[in-house]
């Protein structure tokens, strides 16, 4: 068997945040009694992806990503910064219920999970991943979660990695792969730990950095045959 352990990242890789994410932030909105448009949105996610990436190079905390994605995006769209907490919390509540899955998932992981060791690599908040794990059902089909939260580094970080195998256990890092949308934190990650690459670039994307994966691929159902 080519490979034997298998990382996967959670959002938009077997978990669909995007629309998770639009129906959490439209839901937010309605609360408020604010015009939600898909303009808005474009402004909510640059800002988010922008924050996400400054934490995952050690520049921010999660605590301020969470909060800083929204000042940015209430300063951009003139709403009043004084709502900033409680759209927050109220998204994260929204969030917490986004069990849509990704096409094909569950018919992979399921496949996978009879000759392979499947964990799920994770950037996102404890809280709202393990309810969206659990909330979609595909918790069932992994041995544990590694989210970096309560790991203490983030992905793409050496020592989140070295953390994941050494409570993994007798890890041949050649027979691993780590599967994820995100070139600066999956593919990086990866890179950074020594270990095969898979980018799921559903939406394809072009690569703009210098970083080459092991495999690419636009579908989950491609996976089957990579690890076999």
């Amino acid at each position: 068997m080519k490979y034997e352990t298998l990382l996967f990242d959670a959002d938009n890789t077997i978990l669909d945040f995007d629309k998770s994410e639009e129906q959490a932030l439209k839901k937010c909105f309605r609360d408020m009694g604010w015009r939600f448009s898909q303009e808005i949105l474009a402004v909510y996610r640059r800002n988010n992806i922008a924050q996400w990436q400054l934490f995952e190079r050690g520049k921010l905390t999660k605590s301020e990503v969470l909060s800083s994605r929204f000042v940015n995006t209430f300063a951009e769209l003139d709403l009043p910064l004084a709502e900033v907490n409680k759209v927050s919390i109220l998204y994260e509540e929204y969030l917490k219920l986004g069990f849509y899955v990704v096409p094909h998932a569950k018919t992979v992981l399921r496949s996978l999970q009879k000759d392979h060791r499947l964990y799920v690599v994770s950037n996102g908040v404890v809280t709202i991943q393990n309810s969206r794990m659990k909330g979609s059902g595909l918790d069932k089909y992994f041995i544990s979660r590694f989210v970096s939260e309560e790991v203490g580094y983030p992905k793409p970080q050496k020592q989140y990695f070295d953390f994941c195998f050494e409570q993994i256990g007798n890890v041949d890092r050649s027979k691993v792969l780590i599967v994820g949308d995100s070139l600066t934190s999956d593919i990086q990650g990866g890179v950074n730990a020594e270990i095969d690459t898979c980018w799921f670039n559903f939406s394809h994307s072009v690569n703009g950095t210098s970083l080459q994966p092991t495999f690419e691929i636009d579908d989950l159902r491609q996976i089957l045959k990579i690890v076999r």
